[in-house]
């Protein structure tokens, strides 16, 4: 079977494709937002509208007391808001949290 052609020019309408250097910019992004959510204490945290995995991972992040427990932790929540993101539930915790901060 021949190989596909992919710089041929027109035929089909080719997506816009992210780099992979894109991709890891904007989960860091997304795991700093993440931190500071998790930086917010509990009480005013729990008035966000965060989806129900997030807000387990955010009372996790508040019990564990090591230092590498928390950066494992935040790296886990940086993936739920990814997960939150693809799904759309993201947008109304980012909102809060500008009104927050």
């Amino acid at each position: 079977m021949p190989r596909k052609n992919r710089y041929q020019i027109g035929g089909e309408a080719e997506e816009e494709r992210v780099s992979r250097s894109q991709k890891k910019r904007d989960s860091a992004a997304l795991q700093a937002v993440g931190e500071r959510l998790a930086k917010i204490p509990a009480v005013k945290r729990a008035r966000l509208p965060l989806p129900a995995d997030l807000k387990e991972g955010m009372e996790e992040y508040d019990r564990l007391s090591g230092y590498e427990a928390k950066r494992r932790q935040l790296q886990y929540i940086g993936r739920l808001m990814r997960e939150a993101q693809e799904e759309g539930t993201l947008q109304p915790v980012l909102d809060a949290l500008a009104v927050l901060e």
